[in-house]
C-alpha cells in the first residue's frame, strides 16, 4: 500500500508531498493543477520504467535532476522507502530502497504494481496497431522480467538485422551474414510468444467471466490475436517466413515479420471491434480489458495492484461507473478528477 509520495523537480512540482489512505483517494482540482503528474510519479516506480526519453521529460524545466520518493507498507505492515532520481547530465537513473542502492531487477521483485486508467485508453481500438501491442506488452512487462529483457534484446536484433539487409542491398554484405541474426530472432521470438500465449489464453478464458460488464447487450465476445506466426510450430513458422521473404526484406531494408507488428482485435457478436463497434461497446470492452489486466497482474505477481484513475470516469455513464467502482472497492485507488464523485465515501485528498 502506498502511504506517502514526495516529489522534487518532477514535472510541474518543485517540492511536493502527499499522503494516501488505504482505500479510495481522490485528487480534486481543475485541469491546470497538474493532477496527472502525481499519478505519473506513482506509475513510474510501480512499472519500473527505464525509457530514457520519458525520464528526461519528467525533469522540471530549468533543473537537471528529479527526485521521487515513495513510502509503502508491505504485506507485513512494515514501511519501505523507495526512491528514484534521474540526472540529465549523466543520463542515469538511480534507485534505492531504505536508502540502499538496488538494481531495476531487484525493484521488480520488491516494488508494487499499478494499473493506469486514463481517457486515452478509450481510443485503443481507434489507434494504430502499435498502441494495442504496447497495451499487451505493458501487462506482460509488469509480470515477467524475462519478457521485458527478451523484448529489449529482440528490438536490438531487429535493428541489427535491418542494418544487414541495407548492407546486402548496397552490396556491402552477403546473404549468409543474415543467418546469425535470423537465429537470434527465432530464439527471442519463441520466448516472447511463450509469454504472449499466457496472456492470450488467460484473455480467451477470462472473457467468459465478464458478461456482466456488457449489461446483457452483447451475446458473444471473442479475443482474436492477429499474427502470421503458427503457434503450433513457432520456430519452423518464423524460419520459413524469414527464408521465403528474405529478398523482399532486402528490397525494403526492413524486417517484415512478427511479433513487432502483431495486433489483436475483439470480435463482438461476430463483428470486429476495430471496424464496427459502437462507442458504448468500446467502453464496455475497455473496462473489461482493464479489469482483466487487474486480475492477471494480481495472479501472476501475487501483488495487489494500485489503481490509478486519471479523469477516466468522465468517459463513462453512471452504469459503467457503478460496475467499475464495485470492482475497485477492494483495491487502493487514486483518482484524479475535476469534481467530487458521489460514490466515493472514503477519505479524499484535495489538491489546493
Amino acid at each position: 500500500m502506498l502511504k506517502n509520495l514526495k516529489l522534487k523537480n518532477f514535472r510541474s512540482f518543485s517540492d511536493f508531498e502527499i499522503d494516501f489512505s488505504e482505500n479510495i483517494n481522490s485528487i480534486i482540482g481543475p485541469n491546470w493543477k497538474w493532477k496527472t503528474n502525481i499519478l505519473e510519479a506513482i506509475n513510474l516506480i510501480c512499472n519500473n520504467t527505464s525509457e530514457q526519453v520519458w525520464l528526461e521529460n519528467m525533469v522540471k524545466n530549468d533543473f537537471s535532476v528529479f527526485f521521487v520518493r515513495w513510502i509503502f507498507e508491505d504485506e507485513n505492515w512494515l514501511e519501505q522507502e523507495i526512491s528514484v532520481s534521474y540526472s540529465l547530465d549523466t543520463k542515469k537513473k538511480q534507485i534505492s530502497i531504505n536508502k540502499k542502492a538496488i538494481t531495476s531487477k531487484k525493484l521488480d521483485e520488491l516494488g508494487e504494481k499499478s494499473i493506469y486508467f486514463s481517457p486515452i485508453i478509450m481510443n485503443l481500438f481507434y489507434m494504430w496497431p502499435s498502441k494495442r501491442r504496447d497495451f499487451l506488452d505493458n501487462i506482460l512487462w509488469a509480470c515477467f522480467p524475462i519478457y521485458r529483457d527478451s523484448l529489449k534484446k529482440y528490438e536490438n536484433v531487429v535493428k541489427s538485422r535491418n542494418k544487414i539487409l541495407k548492407n546486402i542491398w548496397e552490396w556491402n554484405s552477403n546473404k549468409d551474414e543474415i543467418i546469425f541474426w535470423d537465429n537470434k530472432m527465432i530464439e527471442l521470438r519463441e520466448i516472447i510468444y511463450k509469454y504472449r500465449n499466457i496472456f492470450i489464453d488467460y484473455t480467451e478464458n477470462g472473457i467468459k467471466n465478464f458478461s456482466e460488464y456488457f449489461l446483457g447487450k452483447i451475446e458473444n465476445v471473442e479475443f482474436k490475436y492477429i499474427t502470421k506466426t503458427d503457434f503450433n510450430d513457432i520456430k519452423w513458422s518464423i524460419k520459413n517466413y524469414l527464408d521465403k521473404n528474405l529478398d523482399r526484406d532486402i528490397i525494403l531494408k526492413k524486417t517484415q515479420i512478427w511479433p513487432h507488428i502483431d495486433d489483436f482485435d475483439i470480435i463482438v457478436d461476430n463483428k470486429s471491434l476495430i471496424e464496427f463497434a459502437s462507442r458504448w461497446e468500446i467502453k464496455s470492452i475497455i473496462i473489461w480489458l482493464k479489469l482483466l489486466e487487474l486480475d492477471f497482474i494480481k495472479e501472476k505477481t501475487s501483488k495487489k495492484p494500485i489503481l490509478l484513475i486519471d479523469d477516466f470516469f468522465s468517459e463513462l455513464d453512471n452504469k459503467h461507473i457503478e460496475l467499475l467502482s464495485f470492482k475497485i472497492a477492494n483495491y487502493q485507488t487514486i483518482i484524479s478528477t475535476i469534481n467530487d464523485l458521489e460514490f466515493l465515501n472514503s477519505r479524499k485528498t484535495f489538491l489546493n
